[in-house]
């Protein structure tokens, strides 16, 4: 029972703040367009600010982390594939959307999120760590997805390459790694002030995503749709946690590692798909089935992970 309280302590509170933001929404409290400027803000200003002094106040290490690198890189890679494998049954051109649901999770907020509420500074800086490394993959993936599905997509190396140096989120991490390499000793008033900032990031845009869900189209949702959530929130998770047993990972980067990967299904799949041509019906559909079952299949997946960690 206890396993199970504080699994629930973990990924609750997330859903809770979903909620109320969809609530708040619905309501008329908030609109689209705070949900558009506040959603801006995160990703440009706070979120980056969260990372960067999360990471440089942190003891948590390039070099010292690679295993757990190493078993979310390799393991998201794999899933590919297998998501490519599942997704032929279904028509050509909803094959993209359906393989970036499949393995794209919501990484920067509600994997984060999950990881500070279980490990507080320490596994929030494990976690974004582990984040960098896999946005640079998504993107390429995702990119790559599309020019191979749609017609309305191109692929360049070179605009590719740009996105991922001027991601603010990537470009936090690296300067924060930066900073602490060369132990860069920065003023208190500075320091103060990006705590200030970071301190909103997580409940301002977990009210955002709860305020952006269309649960109405959980009527609408398709075979597919709900095929892929369960890809995402189930298959992911179980290929990610194998890598890591295979690097033999300590059990809270074990527990970071499952929390990343069992994450919902990232709305920037949704956003690439209406943008490059992709199925954004069943996007959409992916990104809010996974997002009301994830409490489910991640409190659950925690807990048995306690248990049986050694």
């Amino acid at each position: 029972m206890d396993t199970f309280a504080f699994a629930i302590s973990v990924t609750g509170p997330i859903f809770l703040t979903l909620l109320i933001g969809y609530g708040l929404a619905w309501k008329g409290l908030l609109s689209d367009a705070f949900v558009d400027g506040a959603s801006r803000l995160v990703f440009l200003v706070t979120l980056p600010a969260l990372l960067f002094f999360n990471i440089f106040a942190s003891d948590a290490r390039l070099g010292d982390e690679w295993p757990l690198l190493a078993a979310g890189l390799i393991g998201t890679v794999v899933t590919v594939p297998l998501a490519w494998l599942a997704a032929r049954p279904l028509e050509w051109g909803d094959r993209s959307a359906f393989i970036q649901g499949a393995f794209r999770g919501n990484l920067g907020i509600i994997g984060l999120a999950w990881a500070a509420n279980a490990y507080g500074p320490a596994g929030l800086a494990q976690a974004a760590l582990l984040m960098a490394v896999i946005t640079i993959f998504y993107n390429v993936a995702a990119v790559a997805l599309f020019a191979v599905y749609s017609q309305k997509a191109t692929f360049s190396w070179s605009k590719l390459l740009k996105d991922i140096a001027r991601n603010p989120l990537i470009v936090a991490i690296v300067l924060a790694l930066i900073a602490k390499g060369v132990g860069l000793k920065l003023p208190q008033i500075l320091v103060q002030t990006g705590d200030y900032l970071a301190s909103i990031t997580l409940p301002l845009a977990l009210l955002c995503i709860g305020a952006s869900l269309d649960l109405s189209m959980l009527r609408r949702s398709s075979f597919g749709a709900f095929v892929a959530s369960g890809f995402k929130l189930l298959v992911v998770p179980v290929v990610l946690l194998a890598f890591g047993w295979l690097f033999a990972l300590p059990p809270q980067s074990m527990a970071i590692l499952f929390l990343m990967a069992a994450s919902p299904t990232a709305a920037a799949s949704f956003i690439m798909a209406r943008a490059l041509g992709g199925n954004s019906q069943l996007a959409a559909n992916i990104v809010a089935l996974s997002t009301l079952f994830s409490i489910v299949t991640a409190s659950l997946g925690l807990a048995l992970l306690k248990v049986y960690s050694p």
